[in-house]
């Protein structure tokens, strides 16, 4: 009752510059979220981005300069100044396949103390291996010996392989069925033979069938006669000749 009539009970609006102004931050802050969420990169991505390429996993560049030496090369040793008996190892073109088989190798060894490696960036295709041993060895002897084991494993994993692929192979071929008169299965020496045979059964049949005609001549008519008949004679085979009478053929007729 005590309010004035045509009021409104709601609270004042802000100004159109102020309504502008909230819009365009906003704006701004969407696109800013937009452009972080855009250059954030998947986990596939990420590994595709930290990907070795194909020419450094086969080839040494500057990177693999050893600073003792001033040489490019695979291997560097850098004997490690804080602790009796150890050799830091820095091997390139090499990754975990290596490097954890050397670590287990060397871990089996009595006389090494401690053995580690790591891989420093995902872009350097190299491993540093750690290597730390009793005063009775050296750390380079040890990894020999763990070389000259793994070749003998990698030898008997081959070996074993082999014969399991073998043995699988028997079993195969001892579960199929036997193939009769399979001639689709037959190798190609025997078809060249079956083939040869073949030519030489014609030539025979050929050489039978040609003792039947005789390409000779003969008089047909007396001593008298002028008259020759100089045409081939065929062997006669009816019309009463015997097995050795020819039966003359005369060119007229076969016109």
């Amino acid at each position: 009752a005590g309010k004035p009539p045509g009021r409104c009970l709601s609270p004042p609006l802000p100004p159109l510059a102020h309504i502008r102004g909230v819009r365009s931050l906003c704006a701004a802050a969407a696109a800013r979220c937009a452009r972080s969420f855009a250059a954030m990169a998947t986990p596939g991505q990420l590994q595709m981005f930290n990907k070795v390429e194909i020419s450094e996993m086969f080839g040494l560049d500057s990177r693999a300069l050893d600073p003792a030496t001033g040489t490019i090369h695979r291997i560097h040793i850098k004997p490690d100044e804080k602790v009796p008996d150890a050799v830091v190892y820095v091997i390139w073109l090499e990754d975990h396949t290596l490097g954890n088989a050397l670590r287990m190798e060397l871990l089996r060894n009595d006389a090494v103390l401690f053995a580690g490696y790591k891989v420093p960036h995902p872009l350097n295709h190299m491993i540093e291996l750690r290597v730390q041993t009793l005063p009775k060895t050296t750390p380079e002897a040890a990894v020999r010996h763990a070389i000259k084991n793994l070749k003998a494993e990698f030898k008997s994993m081959l070996e074993q392989f082999d014969e399991g692929v073998a043995a699988y192979q028997t079993e195969v071929a001892s579960k199929e069925p036997i193939r009769i008169m399979d001639r689709h299965a037959e190798p190609p020496s025997i078809a060249a033979d079956r083939l040869d045979e073949g030519v030489r059964e014609f030539e025979r049949l050929g050489a039978s069938d040609s003792e039947g005609f005789s390409p000779s001549t003969s008089p047909t008519r007396g001593a008298g006669d002028t008259h020759m008949s100089t045409s081939p004679v065929r062997r006669g085979r009816g019309r009463g000749l015997g097995a050795g009478d020819t039966e003359p053929v005369d060119m007229e007729d076969l016109a």
